[in-house]
């Protein structure tokens, strides 16, 4: 591996490039696709992104995948007037009304309930993603985890994203739905703890065989423009945490396109009620880079199971656990989710049971250019709730 130069402050030049020709996706959704632009960059430069989009991939053409309609809530199954439950919980606390209408708060205690069925997508669709396995895997095939792929928007196959499967037939998930919307708006960058990108080692930023590239958290938050969208040009700081930091990893540049190799990824998030971890296991990224000097593409990874569901289910608001109302509001049971998840996920099988603990998962981002600044100090910030199973996994590991 060639020569890494220390971590640099920015992005000098990266808006020089010199463009011949480019062709661009003009929806701006984070797809990556083709350019002709020709830029030579000075030797051994260091590149530095801000995150400024990031979206689920939730295809359009979903028509017959859930057959048996979408799923229902908890309060649903159990016909309790999620109301009702609220009042009662205020009157006897929440955890004596989970037990006496529910028979526990299974968004907290996942098998406090039993199995009440889930409905996952089960039709093919087209979905642009990765190929994280380097399968075109059928569930008839009878191996570990089995899964059917799914096909590419240019027709090339084993595409994995066992995330799509899990939440297909939920009401929040569907097309322009409340998951879409939530996006669109961007919250998740304006109100959250903001990720960077850093690429080092870069001598062309067209076609460059070895960089190093990681994916961070940061410590600052965005400034907008007017118009709502992030501003480029700013001076981010890692988190204080080197928790976040994340290993680097091997990258190549191949006509515009950027490829990493997988790694492990720990991403700090907070934004609304969820104040969590994120924990990606073998991501990998697929992004072109732009003319403009912003990047744009797909991180696909295998999210952790026990993550994924705390992630989603497992939060509080003012101190109470608030994860019933988000699943009744995405549209699913918590319970049902739990047992779906042991039967969608792909990947990362246990050594001695051979069950597979995570689920392939795409995302859709942007990032415009930002200086990264290295943190000056570190802290704990892992959420309280997390701490005791970050313990479990250390163990583990």
């Amino acid at each position: 591996m060639k020569k890494i130069a220390p971590i640099a402050l920015g992005l000098a030049g990266l808006l020089l490039m010199s463009c011949e020709t480019s062709t661009t996706n003009d929806k701006g959704d984070g797809d990556a696709v083709s350019a002709t632009t020709s830029a030579k960059a000075p030797a051994n430069e260091t590149l530095g992104f801000v995150i400024s989009a990031w979206r689920d991939e939730i295809p359009r053409n979903v028509e017959g995948g859930c057959p048996e309609g979408l799923n229902i809530t908890e309060a649903d199954h159990y016909k309790v007037d999620i109301r009702d439950y609220y009042k009662r919980a205020k009157e006897i606390g929440m955890d004596e009304a989970s037990a006496e209408l529910y028979g526990g708060d299974a968004c907290k205690d996942r098998t406090s309930q039993p199995d009440p069925g889930y409905r996952s997508f089960g039709g093919p669709t087209t979905i642009d993603g990765l190929d994280l396995d380097g399968k075109n895997s059928s569930k008839d095939s009878g191996e570990g985890c089995a899964h059917n792929d799914f096909v590419g928007p240019n027709g090339e196959t084993g595409i994995d994203n066992q995330h799509w499967r899990l939440m297909g037939c939920t009401l929040g998930y569907q097309p322009d739905g409340q998951m879409d919307r939530m996006w669109a708006s961007g919250n998740f960058i304006k109100e959250g703890i903001p990720m960077l990108i850093e690429i080092t080692g870069v001598d062309d930023r067209r076609n460059d065989p070895e960089v190093e590239v990681r994916l961070m958290s940061s410590g600052d938050s965005v400034s907008v423009d007017s118009n709502g969208q992030v501003v480029p040009q700013l001076s981010m700081q890692e988190h204080p945490n080197d928790r976040y930091h994340n290993t680097p990893t091997r990258g190549r540049i191949e006509n515009g396109i950027l490829y990493t190799e997988p790694t492990d990824l720990w991403l700090r998030v907070k934004q609304q009620v969820i104040d969590v971890d994120f924990h990606y296991r073998d991501a990998q990224i697929r992004a072109e880079v732009l003319p403009s000097g912003e990047i744009r593409g797909i991180l696909g990874f295998y999210w952790d199971g026990a993550n994924f569901f705390d992630a989603m289910n497992n939060h509080n608001i003012g101190g109470r656990h608030s994860g019933r109302i988000g699943a009744h509001t995405r549209g699913y049971a918590c319970a049902g989710m739990h047992y779906e998840l042991d039967r969608v996920m792909d990947g990362h099988p246990d050594p001695e049971t051979g069950k597979c603990t995570s689920m392939s998962t795409m995302i859709h981002f942007a990032a415009v250019p930002a200086f990264v600044i290295p943190a000056e100090e570190e802290q704990e910030t892992t959420p309280p709730a997390q701490q005791t199973r970050r313990a479990a996994d250390q163990e583990q590991s």
